[in-house]
């Protein structure tokens, strides 16, 4: 291959992930593999079916906007019914898989009850998992060892099938939060018993 087309080929590989999150790119991995939950079992596109999830991409070492986000999505499932709440797992997937290990997540995630489930893996499975969800994260590692990561604060809601039903921004309150999730399951078609 001429060192043009190499070139060529770099650069788009670099943009793919830009492009995805602007809408003009799709050709990234149906699923990212190399990442794991706190147990150790691979978690990919398939994780997010069967039950409804709740989803922050986010980074333990992030001095207010992560914390606030879970915080504020426990107080969003604490105003859902018992069988709703139930029914809904939360899931932390880091922005920092450098510093976040699975050990890490589990021990922050832990107070906050609700039977969390971490995400963590290596720094490409993340990214393609992020930007496939319109995730963009920026880590700003000129900092030093105590760098920031800037990035997409949204709550996401995805349904038994998979699928991403809403995106809440940080700036919603976790009543309303409460109050679309429940609007949500309402309207969604009832399972089987076992389904």
């Amino acid at each position: 291959m001429k060192p043009c087309c190499r070139t060529l080929r770099t650069i788009a590989r670099a943009l793919a992930p830009l492009l995805a999150v602007l809408g003009l790119w799709t050709a990234l991995p149906a699923a990212a593999a190399g990442l794991v939950d706190q147990t150790g079992r691979a978690f990919d596109e398939a994780a997010l079916g069967g039950r409804w999830h709740l989803v922050y991409f986010g980074y333990t070492n992030c001095p207010d906007i992560c914390p606030t986000s879970l915080f504020e999505m426990t107080a969003a499932l604490d105003l859902l019914p018992e069988a709703s709440r139930t029914e809904i797992t939360p899931v932390f997937i880091t922005l920092d898989p450098a510093r976040d290990t699975a050990e890490v997540m589990a021990r922050y995630v832990q107070p906050l009850g609700h039977g969390f489930v971490t995400v963590s893996g290596d720094e490409t499975s993340v990214d393609r998992f992020a930007f496939r969800h319109r995730i963009v994260a920026v880590r700003n590692v000129h900092q030093g060892a105590n760098y920031s990561v800037d990035h997409t604060s949204s709550v996401l809601l995805f349904g038994p099938d998979g699928r991403e039903v809403e995106r809440f921004p940080y700036e919603m309150d976790f009543h309303e939060v409460a109050r679309r999730m429940a609007a949500h399951m309402a309207a969604a078609p009832a399972r089987a018993p076992g389904g």
